[in-house]
């Protein structure tokens, strides 16, 4: 029997309207560390991470790093479909960890609403980013 990611643990036992800040650091912490960001530079989490400097290898071990703390699969294509810190806190949230962040993000309403309102945008982005890519 294996025991959850440490990461994992701590989150559970994180009162639960502090989890979805939780996460968002650990997302924002490893996006930094990829991008070589110290941590007194600001990560905006509404700009794409590709914007940012970020490659598809650079993606590849964030995903890594990413599904190790979480101790959960993630796949690749989830970081070209959320490019933002936002977006992917909010995919996480919602579609990864249900189980641990659902009940505080019925709390909070308005966090909720915000990430569906800009989806498209972020659909465009992502086609956007695709076309230049097989060009």
């Amino acid at each position: 029997m294996t025991s959850p990611a440490p990461w994992l643990q701590e989150l559970s036992e994180t009162p639960p309207s502090e989890r979805r800040a939780r996460l968002a650091s650990l997302v924002e912490a490893e996006f930094k560390r990829e991008l070589m960001m110290d941590e007194t530079d600001v990560l905006p989490h509404d700009q794409s991470y590709f914007e940012l400097g970020l490659t598809s290898l650079g993606a590849t071990d964030t995903r890594q790093r990413l599904e190790k703390a979480i101790g959960r699969p993630l796949d690749s294509a989830q970081l070209f479909n959320h490019p933002t810190v936002g977006h992917l806190v909010a995919f996480l949230a919602t579609e990864v960890l249900p189980d641990l962040l659902a009940p505080a993000q019925e709390a909070a309403p308005a966090a909720a609403t915000a990430p569906h309102q800009a989806e498209p945008s972020v659909k465009d982005l992502v086609d956007d980013v695709l076309k230049e890519l097989y060009r």
